[in-house]
């Protein structure tokens, strides 16, 4: 799971970094020139393998974990010719900082707070960047086959020209109804607005109220976006308290946790991910996978060998485990199923794959 952390400048994007991950970073380097992204690897807290790591206390516990990048902001307009391209291309799921806080000492670049217009904005810079790189692969489709016939390539042009009118209208392609195939066909291109969208809104100290529901209190943003908030100046006071002051501190500005823990659930949500655990040797470990993933995909989540090599899946769901005590005891009681590479994992299994080195 790759997270890039994106959007335009003073948002607070370091600030969430820093808060999901831990790291410290100087929230001011990017202004000082500073290039380079952050990136950190973050662990996804599951009670479920806490639950099963207990009935092997000998054994090392491994979370599954995401990796967190955070970008340089990017300025208005400036999406379609940014050298930050080919890392938000690469993602697995985008997550925009947007600007909800008013601050004299850190100007917002367009002279204005208004979070619904940024957000509106940036997804019309998505799209357009998506529609500039459809119209460079059509140009150059063209071409080829005006000088030699290729039925993948027609049918990627005509996948294309179908998809451009709605790029052309504003449209993300995450909004259109793709098929399995077509969504095959132009996966390639990695194109920004068909991957999963999340739009973070950094509020103000004020609107702590409207942490929980920020669609409502940013009623234009509309029901179909999916949006978070936090709010980076009171949580980095509280990061920096002992851990017997944070709760008294969090009780009093009325938050039930933090914006990690959200974050991270959100994540594993917004990316439509799924756990499943494995129990080896030495470790007990957690693995994430796409919904409706095939066994064979995720043995190549543990290692490719393994997904070459599959034989079958042994498969017993980790409450069933938990209830019988031990993997051992759930194979004596008969709950272990032998599944085929094509079993679909559901979320909560614990699989031990054979395969042939």
């Amino acid at each position: 799971m790759n997270i890039i952390l994106f959007g335009y400048p003073k948002t607070g994007k370091t600030t969430l970094f820093n808060l999901v991950t831990g790291a410290g970073v100087e929230v001011r380097a990017y202004d000082d020139g500073k290039r380079e992204p952050n990136v950190r690897a973050v662990p996804l807290p599951d009670g479920r393998l806490d639950r099963i790591a207990a009935v092997y206390p000998e054994k090392k516990r491994i979370a599954a974990s995401m990796a967190l990048t955070d970008l340089v902001g990017i300025s208005f307009g400036e999406v379609k010719g940014s050298l930050l391209l080919g890392h938000l291309r690469k993602a697995d799921g985008l997550v925009h900082v947007v600007r909800g806080f008013e601050d004299e000492d850190i100007p917002h670049p367009k002279g204005r707070l208004d979070p619904a217009e940024d957000i509106r904005f940036m997804e019309e810079e998505l799209v357009l960047a998506d529609l500039l790189l459809a119209d460079g692969r059509l140009e150059r489709l063209e071409k080829d086959l005006k000088k030699m016939r290729d039925p993948e390539g027609e049918k990627e042009r005509e996948l294309l020209q179908r998809l451009r009118p709605a790029l052309e209208s504003g449209r993300g392609l995450r909004d259109l109804p793709l098929a399995p195939v077509e969504e095959k066909l132009i996966r390639s291109f990695a194109f920004l607005s068909l991957k999963p969208l999340l739009h973070i809104i950094n509020m103000d100290e004020k609107d702590l109220a409207s942490l929980r529901w920020p669609e409502a209190f940013f009623p234009a943003l509309g029901a179909s976006r999916r949006v978070m908030a936090f709010c980076g100046r009171i949580e980095c006071d509280i990061a920096r308290l002992e851990e017997g002051e944070k709760q008294a501190f969090m009780a009093e500005y009325g938050l039930d946790d933090m914006s990690a823990s959200r974050f991270t659930g959100q994540a594993v949500s917004f990316l439509d991910r799924i756990s499943f655990f494995t129990v080896g040797k030495d470790e007990v470990r957690a693995w994430t996978v796409k919904r409706g993933a095939a066994a064979a995909e995720a043995a190549g989540a543990i290692h490719s060998d393994i997904a070459k090599g599959f034989i079958r899946a042994e498969v017993v769901a980790a409450e069933e485990l938990l209830r019988l005590g031990s993997l051992y005891h759930a194979k004596e009681a008969g709950a272990v199923r032998l599944e085929g590479k094509d079993y679909v994992v559901r979320d909560g299994d614990v699989i031990y794959f054979r395969f042939a080195p």
